[in-house]
């Protein structure tokens, strides 16, 4: 009996984890995010490099949310009114009010656009550094 390559549709044994025709591999982890088949026991995409170990992470965090004080925004940003910041299991959220309260932006982070945070708690004023990606 065989099977079919998904890439060149050619008919592939049932026992082979590679596609004989393309090398496409055929059996193992699909990746989220390119789509691409990794041996089984992979840590990391071979192709695009996705941790396959990263939802866990992801999952475990708590809500959390932080405001800035307005001592550290009239020094730092020269404003008075203090941004605010939640991080969720599913993004991490900057809000910044705009003048007098009137208007808002909200700056949506996607974890797997975040390469790295770090959260800081000082005695005049707390400190939160985020690495991106791309």
């Amino acid at each position: 009996m065989a099977k079919s390559c998904p890439e060149c549709l050619s008919d592939v044994p049932e026992s082979a984890f590679v596609c004989h025709a393309c090398g496409r591999r055929i059996v193992g982890k699909e990746c989220p995010e390119c789509c691409e088949v990794s041996k089984e026991p992979a840590k990391r995409c071979a192709y695009c490099g996705h941790n396959f170990e990263r939802k866990e992470k992801i999952a475990n965090i708590e809500p959390f949310s932080a405001k800035a004080s307005l001592l550290a925004t009239l020094f730092l940003r020269m404003r008075l009114i203090p941004q605010e910041i939640f991080l969720t299991p599913e993004k991490i959220v900057i809000q910044t009010w705009g003048f007098f309260w009137l208007s808002r932006s909200d700056e949506d982070i996607p974890w797997e656009k975040i390469a790295g945070y770090h959260y800081h708690a000082g005695w005049f004023w707390d400190s939160l550094e985020i690495q991106t990606r791309g």
